[in-house]
């Protein structure tokens, strides 16, 4: 172990399986979505019960390796991704376990070895994540302990729980020395949250999200992130004022956090912007200061990602204490589709934004550098999220104009039709234009029009305020993609995760070839 690196012994009680027989032959992939895919169907039911019992009879790998945990509504992947490279790049075995994925079901587990484990990532982005083999034999060892659970009269786990607990098993077989642990939703009642005594916990940005299961108070939002903490465990703080939120809401997030961290004797620190000096910014990263420290850079843009950033240095201070190791760590780190330009001619931004905070960090980031540009807009949304609020943030900047909008859908089953999102971008346009014109006129009217394969292949060269939309995102996105060409402009997509998690491939096959 390098010096400067201080990893402490977790005891466990670790089952092995290795020479355990099951049918005789292992599951394959294929099997083992199908398995998820049933269990899915039970639904999301909140609850510990059932994940502890599993990893109860799975010898507690949970509490295997040294874990710090991250909850929020806004920033834990990244600030996860940029733990997980601090952790490697210090020659730590580092374990990554974030939810949803953007592309591969194989990207939520993923090990990052070391320095290699970074060298390989570069040449293979794949390269760190469970093999299809791995997820299946442990998943299948998993169905195996549920189905006697079953039948001792214990209720079955739900997906994300067998995924949750398929993660701690490969983590602990594989020794990891540190597990970067991202939480589903909400924290107190998450799967994730089993681990005896991680080394930190830190949440990130909050923001009203999952109203139905968490609350529909802020202090009930962040009550439940709050879950996460432990009695004597350092706890790192996005400052709530430093977000969207009101002054109000701010103050109780605030309140609620500092209230139960000394309730269990927590360390609480709060990181907040005016800790920070940026030194320059630009499309594909940041440089900047914390807490007059020597620079860090990140190829993470956004004002929000240095503080992402400095609530990553915080807790990975605790166990590596060479600052420079820290430094060249997060400054390899990388998270897809979060304000990643993909291109530069043509310009393509895609970002994961899916609610009002994450679109107002990119109506920030598209006023800073694409001030008085005209935008091509690719969008698909989910239908329990606040559309209608985010359209509104978008579509009200006067730094920057929309002239094109494609209309699309998540492959997702909450997902909005694309048709009742073109209706709410019309409905905004010409509630808008009512407010400017004293008289109306129908020319000055939006309308949205469905696009059809034949129209996809004839690109207008003059938008008769026509709003596009199809559930075909591939349709979609091809279109979009030549307006932004041929027109010569920007395009922007946004919305949601598995939006993105679609188009960004269907994007790299359009530029492939390009040099850009």
């Amino acid at each position: 172990m390098k010096k400067g690196i201080k990893v402490m012994t977790v005891k466990v009680c670790k089952k092995r399986y290795k020479s355990r027989k099951i049918e005789g032959i292992y599951w394959s992939l294929e099997k083992s979505l199908e398995y998820l895919a049933e269990a899915r169907k039970l639904g999301i039911r909140p609850g510990l019960e059932r994940i502890e019992e599993l990893l109860k009879r799975l010898g507690n790998p949970q509490n295997a390796c040294q874990v710090i945990h991250i909850a929020g509504t806004n920033g834990k992947g990244s600030i996860s991704s940029m733990c997980a490279y601090i952790a490697a790049n210090s020659g730590l075995r580092t374990g990554l376990f974030t939810s949803p994925h953007l592309t591969n079901f194989n990207e939520r587990i993923r090990i990052i070895d070391g320095h290699e484990g970074i060298q390989n990532l570069y040449k293979d982005p794949r390269s760190s994540e469970i093999s299809d083999d791995d997820f299946a034999k442990t998943l299948m060892l998993i169905a195996y302990e549920i189905e006697i659970m079953s039948v001792k009269g214990f209720d079955r786990p739900t997906e994300f729980e067998m995924i949750t607990a398929a993660a701690f098993v490969y983590f602990a077989e594989m020794n990891c020395d540190l597990v970067i642990l991202e939480t589903g939703m909400g924290g107190r009642l998450d799967s994730t949250n089993v681990v005896e005594k991680p080394i930190a916990t830190i949440i990130s940005a909050l923001s009203y999200e999952h109203t139905g299961r968490l609350g529909s108070k802020i202090s009930q939002i962040a009550s439940e992130k709050a879950g996460i903490m432990r009695p004597n465990v350092p706890v790192f703080v996005y400052n709530p004022f430093d977000t969207e939120l009101s002054e109000a809401d701010a103050s109780i997030v605030k309140q609620t956090l500092t209230e139960q961290a000394a309730k269990i004797d927590a360390p609480l620190s709060i990181v907040s912007r005016s800790d920070i000096e940026y030194q320059s910014s630009y499309l594909t990263g940041q440089t900047f200061s914390y807490k007059a420290s020597e620079p860090f850079h990140i190829q993470l843009s956004g004002d929000y990602q240095a503080q992402n950033a400095a609530l990553a240095i915080e807790a990975c201070r605790l166990i590596i204490k060479d600052e420079k190791l820290i430094q060249s760590g997060i400054s390899l780190a990388k998270w897809a589709g979060r304000l990643e330009c993909i291109s530069q001619s043509p310009f393509i931004l895609i970002d994961g934004a899916h609610n009002q905070q994450g679109v107002y960090g990119l109506n920030q980031h598209l006023e800073k550098f694409l001030k008085g540009r005209k935008l091509v807009i690719l969008m698909g949304v989910l239908h329990d999220k606040d559309y209608k609020a985010m359209l509104e943030i978008i579509c009200s900047s006067k730094l920057y104009d929309i002239v094109e909008i494609i209309c699309t859908c998540p492959d997702f089953p909450r997902a909005l039709q694309a048709k009742s999102l073109a209706l709410e971008f019309a409905k905004y346009y010409n509630r808008e234009n009512s407010r400017n014109n004293s008289r109306e006129d129908s020319r000055n009217q939006y309308e949205i029009k469905e696009l059809t394969e034949l129209e996809s292949k004839d690109i207008p060269l003059y938008n008769d305020k026509q709003i596009w939309f199809t559930s075909d995102r591939k349709m979609a996105t091809e279109f979009a993609y030549e307006l932004a060409y041929k027109k010569r402009l920007p395009l922007v997509t946004f919305g949601s995760i598995y939006l993105i998690g679609e188009v960004r491939p269907y994007l790299l096959d359009l530029l492939e070839g390009l040099d850009n």
